[in-house]
């Protein structure tokens, strides 16, 4: 799958941004193309067409920011062990996760910061908030994009279109 420049794609679209809480899962998304969530902290809005990442402290230099986004494929369900078969001792092994499959990552044209520390998990935004943030916390905004157009707003109004 083509990874689109962000001003392609619709502002509509649903984009999910979840934390890398290590080196290792930046990896596993770029290089095996997927990215795995716990079904016990299943955010409440989960489907997406997008991914987009939050890298913490652990990244140094690339800390506290959004840099990278890649298209949704597909979900699946599997057991932790299964996704990580190197670490059969974790006390999570038996757990199930989402598995979710990624296209290529993309970089976004400038880096979303989150000027003051924050604790992020799951954040659900648009492409178009993703455009347009300055900042983490902008994500965090209503969704501008799921506006309805400016017709089914003017429809309250006795039926009439506003002009």
């Amino acid at each position: 799958m083509m990874v689109h420049d962000i001003w392609e794609l619709e502002a509509t679209e649903r984009v999910l941004v979840a934390i890398l809480p290590h080196q290792r899962d930046l990896e596993l998304a770029r290089e095996a193309g997927w990215y795995r969530v716990p079904l016990a902290r299943l955010p409440s809005h989960f489907a997406a067409e997008y991914l987009a990442f939050y890298q913490p402290a652990i990244f140094g230099a690339e800390r506290w920011t959004i840099r990278y986004y890649a298209p949704v494929l597909r979900y699946r369900i599997a057991l932790r062990r299964e996704l990580l078969p190197a670490e059969p001792q974790h006390p999570r092994a038996e757990e199930r996760y989402y598995q979710i499959d990624i296209g290529p990552l993309a970089t976004l044209p400038l880096p979303i910061p989150a000027r003051r520390l924050r604790r992020v998990s799951f954040i659900n935004t648009t492409i178009g908030q993703l455009r347009r943030a300055h900042d983490v916390a902008d994500l965090f905004h209503p969704a501008e994009d799921a506006q309805p157009p400016d017709e089914i707003w003017g429809a309250g109004l006795a039926g009439h279109s506003l002009t």
